[in-house]
């Protein structure tokens, strides 16, 4: 849950994707956009339907004869019915199916690109905290350094290159202070925004707790031929365009309809005992078909079987494409494991470096630049770890939006 004090915010990544979802413009456009073209292309279906039709008349006449006034009241009840029906209909009804299973792929697919933009930034603001402290601590230590270092230049126990590589590694450090503090800002900043946050809000978030085993790369390829949104989306609209050359082709070889009429004359609306007066009706059925139409048949059917044809090509493209995205977020995702037990060896070989310089240099068996040079690896070891994390939380995510499981919970 999202707790709010004094302008904080608790916020782990799956309130940031649902809070992100609620106001993102994005996401609400794409939905909006999605019902609407789907009530759109189910006019179609209404098309199955019979027409139903009653009305109600009522009409007063008036006329004059040498002075003698006549007037007359007529009112009626009418009930008509029609129904027009083709194969061309049936098969356009199929191919509204397909069409709005294209626009719920196109809307998936925006859904997941604003899922993965607000995991991303929620990751890499995440890695900059982390990353801030990293530095502040850093500052501390060099500070630290330098003013131990200039004690002892004071003794006469370091020299002045002693003192000034302190120095330097103590502006380094501010600067590098600076910089961080600047993207920190920033990313926290462009969070807010995808949140629908101020920028006064200040978020404390939560490192997300991830357990992955990543499938085999045939696995990976399967899941992302069955759950990717364009590939389905295409998908769809092939079948879409297939059924929509059966429609054009069959709805001029004929139609049928049928109808009824039945109106009645009266003050009251009819019932069974006035039925037998004032009142007729009439049935009907006829076959249409269709002689000459000029060249729509032609042009329909070409214009059809070029979106067929253009949809095949989407469908094989993506197919490409997701062939190479596989390969792509496989290895990175194993480069990414390999280089964060990279990072962790790193770390802990930097420690124990460290720790040992600091022995040999407080015994007077080291130099302080030795002391000094471990104190940057650690300080180095210390961000790549960060950076490591960070790439490897990246590369899950990018595994998860290719294989379908990317979802808000």
């Amino acid at each position: 849950m999202i707790f709010l004090l004094l302008l904080a915010f608790n916020l782990t990544l799956e309130d940031a994707i649902e809070m992100g979802l609620k106001g993102s413009p994005i996401y609400l456009k794409a939905k909006k956009s999605f019902i609407i073209e789907q009530k759109i292309n189910s006019f179609v279906y209404s098309e199955l339907l019979p027409e139903i039709n009653g009305g109600y008349s009522w009409i007063k006449t008036g006329s004059e004869t040498g002075g003698v006034s006549f007037f007359d009241t007529i009112s009626g009840y009418s009930l008509s019915a029609s129904w027009d029906l083709g194969p061309g209909e049936l098969f356009n009804s199929f191919g509204t199916h397909y069409r709005n299973s294209s626009a719920y792929y196109s809307f998936v697919e925006a859904q997941n690109s604003v899922i993965y933009d607000i995991a991303f930034q929620y990751l890499k603001t995440l890695m900059m905290q982390k990353l801030l402290e990293s530095r502040k601590a850093g500052v501390e230590r060099t500070e630290k350094n330098l003013n131990l270092i200039e004690e002892k230049k004071a003794l006469g126990l370091a020299s002045n290159a002693e003192v000034l590589k302190a120095k330097v590694d103590y502006f380094q450090s501010k600067i590098n202070l600076l910089d961080t503090k600047k993207q920190a800002r920033v990313s926290a900043l462009m969070l807010n925004n995808i949140l629908g946050l101020t920028a006064r809000d200040s978020l404390e978030l939560e490192e997300p707790q991830v357990e992955f085993e990543i499938p085999s790369r045939d696995s990976i390829r399967y899941m992302a031929m069955e759950t990717d949104p364009l590939y389905n989306k295409y998908k769809a609209e092939y079948n879409a365009a297939k059924y929509d050359i059966l429609g054009g082709t069959t709805e001029d070889l004929f139609s049928v309809s049928f109808f009824t009429d039945f109106q009645h004359t009266g003050e009251e609306f009819p019932r069974s005992s006035v039925l037998r007066d004032n009142y007729d009706y009439s049935i009907g059925l006829s076959i249409t078909v269709p002689i000459f139409t000029g060249f729509s048949r032609f042009n329909k059917y070409t214009i059809n079987r070029l979106k067929k044809d253009l949809a095949d090509i989407n469908l094989q493209d993506r197919e490409r494409e997701l062939t190479v995205a596989v390969e792509d977020e496989y290895l990175s995702y194993k480069e990414t494991e390999e280089k964060l037990d990279l990072a962790g060896a790193t770390l802990e070989f930097a420690r124990e470096s460290h720790d040992a310089a600091n022995e040999r240099y407080t015994l007077g068996e080291a130099s302080v630049i030795e002391f000094l040079e471990a104190e940057e690896d650690l300080l180095e070891a210390e961000y790549s770890m960060t950076q490591a994390r960070f790439d490897w939380y990246l590369s899950v995510y990018k595994i998860k939006r290719l294989t379908g499981r990317l979802t808000i919970k």
